[in-house]
C-alpha cells in the first residue's frame, strides 16, 4: 500500500462524515451494551430506548446550535457543517421510532373497558403510584 494516494484524506467532508460515523456507532454501541446486561426486566430495556431517543433529540438540537461536545472525533475538525448531521440524527431518531414502534406506542385508554378507563387515567399519571413501582423489585 506504499506510494498510494488516498484522496479521502485531504477531503474535509469525508473526513468529518467518517468523524460523525464513529461517534454516532459510539452512542449506538453504548446502547447495544446497556440492552445486553443480564438480568433486565421488560421495564429497564424500556427505559435504555426512552433514554437513548431522548439522547438522539438532544443530539440533534445540539448539532442544529453547532454544538459537537458529545461528538469527540467530529469536534476536533473545523468549520463543520453541522445542518447535514442535525439531519441525519433526526433520521435516526425517526428509524428508531419506526422500529421499535411497538416499544414505544402507549395504552389506548379507549381500548380498555369503560368502567376502567377513568381509574386507568388516573393510575397512568399517579406520580406516587410511579415511584412505589420504581421502589419494588419486580424479581
Amino acid at each position: 500500500m506504499k506510494e498510494k494516494t488516498l484522496p479521502q484524506i485531504s477531503n474535509t467532508t469525508w473526513l468529518c462524515d467518517l468523524a460523525f460515523l464513529i461517534d454516532i456507532t459510539g452512542h449506538l454501541n453504548d446502547l447495544n451494551l446497556k440492552l445486553q446486561k443480564q438480568g433486565q426486566l421488560v421495564n429497564q430495556l424500556y427505559i435504555h430506548f426512552i433514554a437513548f431517543q431522548n439522547k438522539i433529540c438532544l443530539l440533534e438540537t445540539q448539532m442544529r446550535s453547532k454544538n459537537c461536545f458529545h461528538f469527540s472525533t467530529l469536534s476536533i475538525h473545523e468549520n463543520i457543517e453541522c445542518g447535514h448531521y442535525a439531519e441525519e440524527l433526526k433520521l435516526l431518531s425517526e428509524q428508531f421510532t419506526d422500529r421499535f414502534s411497538n416499544i414505544f406506542a402507549k395504552y389506548n385508554v379507549g381500548d380498555v373497558p369503560l368502567h376502567l378507563q377513568l381509574e386507568l387515567i388516573e393510575l397512568q399519571e399517579d406520580s406516587y403510584l410511579k415511584s412505589k413501582f420504581d421502589d419494588v423489585e419486580l424479581s
